[in-house]
């Protein structure tokens, strides 16, 4: 199988005793509010409800995840670590066909794999430390046991985070942040671990997974549960192909979602370029597939098969997304980057760890 593959098996039985079980049920929708000193996006509301991860819906939490979370500020804990870029060079805007910003690495000395992810320790090295850089990513693998916010990584997870971090030592602290999710927070602990790092992890609505939803995830769960799931639809979404059952919900879905194209600039423009002088040199910021797909999509100009409605049935990956950069002059470009061995995943061959 080429996508998480067994070389975690045996890291993950060292791994097994640092993941616990949460309880709960999932919680009321609440409206993503952008933490104090983030810019959020100035365009329609973003939907109420975390997004389905590969399946089911689960609604975001009232409440952070864990008592420990940080209410974010939009400051790093460190002035020190803020490189001087401004607001107002960080949105200049470029015409690049159908985007605001490069999409091509240009001078950097990047190379995509066959697949055309960059490898995120690869960007993090070749980036010149006058730029920021900002990683969009999904969590890494979690439990399958529907608990919703509580569901956390497995110990192939926490030993794909730690690994992905080992990847990303340098001489500086990173910011992190997630969203209310057990799963997107112990993410961020683990691969600042395997940086040889404590993370302060700030939760933040602005990354939910819902972005490109003009409804609630779950009226999309209601609608498509039983004809496929979340996944088939969201990439039919992301690709801009018909929807399957085109006659009997195809006019209700094309309402669902935001167009492609537009919302995807305002999210790099608007959600993460404007924030990234408030925050460090790197920024690891922990989502779900829900986001995360889309936004592969269309940083590759739907060159990337994450096509998820045909066989052989590809999924964005664990710890797959896109890397923002923003260079001295407020130059920005936005990459697909995997911090797995492969970008994708087929759902079905995913390793069960009966958890």
């Amino acid at each position: 199988m080429k996508n998480l593959s067994a070389k975690y098996l045996v890291g993950a039985l060292f791994a097994g005793l640092c993941v616990f079980a949460g309880c709960g049920e999932d919680a009321a929708n609440v409206f993503p509010v952008a933490p104090t000193n983030v810019v959020s996006s100035s365009s329609a509301a973003q939907p109420q409800s975390e997004p389905a991860e590969s399946s089911s819906s689960e609604n975001v939490a009232s409440n952070p995840a864990s008592s420990s979370s940080v209410v974010d500020s939009g400051i790093p804990a460190s002035s020190s670590d803020v490189i001087g870029l401004s607001s107002s060079s960080a949105g200049t805007a470029l015409v690049n066909g159908p985007f605001t910003f490069a999409t091509t690495p240009g001078t950097l000395a990047l190379i995509p794999d066959e697949d055309g992810f960059y490898d995120m320790g690869d960007v993090y090295k070749a980036v010149p430390k006058t730029s920021k850089i900002a990683f969009v990513i999904r969590h890494s693998k979690r439990q399958k046991n529907n608990l919703g916010t509580e569901s956390t990584l497995t110990p192939i997870g926490i030993t794909m985070a730690k690994t992905l971090g080992e990847k990303l030592v340098g001489d500086e602290s990173f910011y992190y942040a997630s969203t209310n999710f057990l799963r997107t927070r112990a993410t961020c602990e683990n691969i600042a671990a395997g940086r040889g790092e404590t993370a302060e992890v700030v939760t933040w609505d602005g990354i939910n997974g819902g972005y490109f939803l003009t409804v609630p995830s779950d009226s999309l769960d209601a609608l498509v549960s039983k004809k496929g799931g979340n996944p088939k639809f969201i990439a039919q979404y992301s690709y801009g192909v018909p929807f399957s059952y085109a006659a009997t919900i195809g006019a209700t879905l094309s309402t669902y979602f935001y167009d492609l194209y537009p919302r995807g600039n305002q999210f790099v423009n608007e959600v993460i370029v404007a924030n990234m002088p408030n925050w460090k040199r790197v920024s690891v910021l922990v989502s779900h597939d829900m986001l995360v797909e889309p936004l592969i999509v269309f940083v590759s100009n739907r060159t990337i098969n994450l096509k998820a409605y045909e066989s052989p049935f590809h999924w964005v990956n664990y710890l797959s997304g896109i890397a923002v950069i923003v260079d001295e002059a407020g130059a920005v470009t936005a990459l697909p980057v995997r911090g797995d061995a492969v970008g994708w995943m087929i759902p079905s061959q995913e390793v069960d760890e009966g958890v």
